[in-house]
């Protein structure tokens, strides 16, 4: 359907830049300390002379790479000052960078080129965007200039390895959101419905990347890869709202997980992990480092996740706002910070995902490859018996094996569960596969279990990022025995591989392309390899599900769900679990005592979310979920509790605040709701203090520590309050504290609160420095 693209259209716009000014200009925080880590960049200067431009840029090996990046956020940093000062010489200095380079960079290139486009897609398209529609100098031959130079320098270089071959996860998001955000520029509706397309439907970069509970593709990888997918995924989902289109929405908010997910495991609540991963490796466990805070705390992703789903769609988001208590506030995140949005968009159409039923018969045969002698294929009470031969189907002159299969057109899947493979040979071979046809070593993919207990993978003949070998793996499983989940699926001329350790938690483990000519039907099927020509492999396959099946396998009681995920929301506990494979509904269950015994409080659930209303705020409650179908009753998840809680107000706003050293200007940076900014105090002892202007009954206060040495941090004190700001009336004594980590909010609570004007905290020790103190944030809350 024909639209028009909205200007400024990359997440960020007219109504949005207006509302911004007017709280900057308004003094309100966080957006003016916001907007000043913008304004004190040295790329937000008058003065800044630039670093380019360069006819030939390139990231792996790099070259003139630094000066682009420079020069990219002075193009953003300069337009953000122009708008929010209206002095047109910042504008004049953004337009005269970005047409310089518009002009004069003819090639960028290396193997990474892709990944420094997505990382600075906010500055120079959001750049062009502001300058484009709030600033009278800019003209339409600029626009036009700008245009030329995405088309046929950036978005090549964004994806430089053909259509949907993308690096894995975080890598792939970055050039989605690259190429999406130019195309907004661009005015590229074309390119824009593609890249849409592609993040719904690519398994290994886009949405898809993910399972139930919120993990991404690199969310095992280190939280600071798991950041970036999580970043460049909802930077495009926030620039594709903007005009319109609503992918949040997709696969029972999946955004939303994977951001709640994120804040839990870096709010250093205990949770387990799923097998999980991407094209470039398959985790098993869970080794990154929990609690990290680069990227200021993932400020930029979780402030649009909030914005998204909390404030636009009324959802409850209780790690990601525990998170931002303490997150920091910077030039980026501060351009997305919202108090209200009222904005609509509309979910884009349901996607072209095939679906799959059980098999039972109906599948032909045939020995590839001089595979020998004959093989067979029988099915009996649910399981399938494949006997094969054959050398191998490793490479492209090994594709021996017996194949049982039906030719089907269009998009289709297979998945199979290994349940055992004869040790023909330690690499003998039992799993799925497609082919474009029977003939030996045609175009081909196949993900497979080996007698040795380990997965493998190849893709002959598609086209595969990284090489033709970069697809052929062999991956350790979750499983003590050659046992485990299998999966190919076909969307277009895209084939993907997956391996899960239940059939629903499923990795994208492999993805290739079917270059032209691209044929209506494959074959789809199960496939052995004995890998000892002359000899017969048999294996044993259950759960076998294609498209186009006759759905006559017997049911069989599904599994419990692998883990179930409960938050502290506000009269809410929203649970998330993996869903189990050939469960048709969930019953949630409930305690108010670890281990039960549990009470059905929802049944019949269709989906692997539920959100539970039933609950009073600071009452903890333990949850199970259970798998059923027509066959029966799964056993019980892994247990998760949640203790809901109506979350407190800061009231430290709109007041005056002041220190003992009579520096008001350092003492209002303690409650400026920023943990960026931070109050520095000259001595070991002393008081920082806050006039509300108003009485209020302050039933918590909060420390935030800074990202300064820890013996700066306070130690010993008193919370103090009074209503004449000279009689003070101690409320909290504290000794001995230390702060585990930067960044650290500690919240105490005030045991007899009443109403008062003025608060303050009297330091009278810190952790051993002879000179400075200081602290982030102070933070006074009340209910309401």
């Amino acid at each position: 359907m024909a639209r028009v693209i909205k200007h400024p259209g990359v997440g960020v716009t007219l109504s949005d830049l207006a509302t911004l000014k007017a709280y900057v200009d308004q003094g309100r925080e966080p957006w003016t300390s916001g907007f000043e880590q913008v304004a004190g960049s040295p790329m937000s200067r008058l003065s800044y002379g630039g670093h380019g431009p360069f006819a030939k840029v390139s990231r792996a090996p790099d070259e003139n790479l630094w000066a682009w990046r420079n020069d990219m956020v002075a193009i953003s940093n300069l337009s953000l000052m122009w708008y929010f000062t209206r002095d047109e010489r910042y504008a004049e200095n953004a337009r005269k960078f970005l047409l310089g380079w518009a002009t004069t960079q003819t090639e960028f290139s290396g193997r990474e080129s892709m990944l420094d486009l997505g990382d600075y897609a906010l500055q120079f398209v959001g750049g062009a965007e502001i300058l484009r529609a709030t600033w009278p100098g800019w003209k339409e031959s600029d626009t036009a200039t700008v245009k030329k130079y995405f088309k046929d320098v950036l978005m090549p270089a964004a994806n430089p390895y053909g259509e949907s071959s993308f690096g894995a996860a975080n890598k792939g998001a970055l050039s989605l959101t690259a190429l999406g955000l130019m195309a907004i520029y661009n005015d590229d509706i074309e390119a824009l419905d593609k890249v849409v397309y592609q993040a719904r439907t690519l398994a290994h970069i886009g949405l898809r990347n993910s399972n139930d509970i919120g993990m991404l593709g690199d969310s095992l990888r280190d939280q600071g890869h798991a950041y970036g997918q999580l970043k460049s995924l909802t930077m495009l989902a926030e620039a594709l709202w903007s005009q319109g289109i609503d992918i949040y929405s997709d696969f029972d908010n999946r955004l939303l997980a994977a951001g709640e997910y994120f804040a839990r495991v870096n709010e250093r609540v205990p949770t387990a992990a799923l097998p999980f991963g991407t094209t470039d490796r398959y985790y098993l466990t869970d080794v990154t480092g929990h609690g990290w805070d680069g990227a200021n705390g993932g400020s930029v992703a979780l402030t649009q996740i909030y914005g998204a789903y909390v404030l636009r769609k009324g959802l409850q988001a209780p790690f990601i706002a525990q998170r931002r208590l303490r997150m920091p506030v910077d030039g980026s995140s501060f351009m997305f910070l919202k108090d209200a949005d009222t904005s609509k968009a509309t979910p884009p159409p349901a996607l072209p995902i095939p679906s799959t039923a059980s098999i039972t018969s109906g599948f032909s045969n045939a020995d590839i490859g001089g595979a020998s002698p004959a093989g067979t294929a029988t099915y009996a009470d649910g399981k399938w018996i494949v006997q094969g031969a054959g050398n191998d189907i490793l490479w492209g002159t090994q594709d021996g094996c017996h194949f049982t299969y039906k030719a089907l057109a269009g998009n289709s899947a297979i998945i199979a569960k290994v349940e055992s493979v004869q040790n023909t040979s330690p690499v003998a071979r039992a799993g799925v596969m497609m082919r474009t046809s029977l003939e030996p070593g045609a175009p081909r993919a196949w993900m497979a279990i080996a007698s040795r207990g380990d997965a493998g993978q190849n893709m002959q003949k598609l086209a595969v990022y990284g090489g033709s070998n970069y697809g052929t793996k062999a991956m350790a499983i979750a499983s003590a025995t050659a046992s485990y989940w299998v999966k190919l699926e076909r969307i277009g001329n895209i084939i993907t591989g997956y391996v899960s350790p239940d059939g629903t938690n499923w990795a994208a483990t492999d993805v290739g392309r079917i270059d032209a000519p691209v044929p209506d039907t494959i074959y789809v099927g199960l496939v052995v390899s004995s890998v000892a020509n002359g000899g017969l492999n048999s294996s044993t396959f259950s759960n076998v599900q294609i498209t186009g099946g006759d759905g006559g396998a017997p049911s069989v009681i599904p599994a419990a769900p692998a883990m179930l995920l409960a938050s502290p929301g506000d009269g809410t506990v929203p649970l998330r679990w993996q869903a189990s494979f050939g469960a048709n509904g969930y019953t949630v269950g409930r305690s108010e005592f670890s281990g039960g015994p549990y009470e059905t409080i929802a049944s019949g659930v269709t989906g692997s979310s539920y959100a539970d209303t039933s609950v009073v705020n600071g009452t903890t409650y333990y949850y199970t979920v259970t798998a059923s179908n027509s066959a029966g009753t799964s056993g019980r998840s892994p247990m998760d509790s949640a203790t809901p809680a109506r979350p407190m107000v800061n009231v430290a706003t709109g007041g005056t605040a002041s220190d003992s050293a009579g520096n008001a200007t350092q003492a209002k940076r303690a409650f400026d709701r920023n943990s960026l900014s931070q109050w520095l105090y000259v001595g070991t002892t002393g008081w920082l203090q806050y006039d509300l202007g108003h009485t209020e009954r302050v039933q918590r206060y909060a420390i935030t520590s800074t990202t300064n040495p820890v013996p700066r941090d306070p130690k010993d004190w008193q919370f103090q309050a009074s209503n004449d700001g000279v009689t003070w009336t101690t409320l909290d004594t504290q000794n001995d504290q230390v702060f585990d980590y930067r960044l650290e909010l500690k919240t105490y609570a005030i045991a007899n609160p009443a109403s008062y004007r003025y608060y303050r905290l009297n330091i009278t020790a810190n952790n051993g420095d002879s000179t400075l103190t200081d602290l982030s944030e102070l933070g006074l809350f009340v209910s309401k």
